[in-house]
């Protein structure tokens, strides 16, 4: 694989990591979860995540993912 394609890769994973803690969020009441783009406050996920049985990885991952992603994709559109 390229590094665009693994760029990509990553960037879907970060994509549905980030879905999956709003839609934990909003199974618990928070309202607006996906119209707030950037401005989500994923401490408040980890404030509430140990009350509900949540781990935390989501959101760690969330960011080595992101970042890993536009790294790789950065790098394979340039190396082009």
């Amino acid at each position: 694989m390229n590094l665009k394609a693994v760029g990509l890769v990553f960037l879907c994973v970060f994509v549905a990591l980030d879905a999956l803690v709003r839609i934990r969020m909003k199974s618990i009441g928070y309202k607006w979860v996906f119209l707030r783009g950037g401005t989500f406050d994923y401490g408040e996920y980890l404030k509430v995540r140990a009350k509900h049985g949540w781990s935390a990885w989501p959101v760690y991952l969330l960011w080595g993912t992101l970042v890993a992603g536009l790294l790789q994709f950065i790098l394979g559109v340039a190396s082009h």
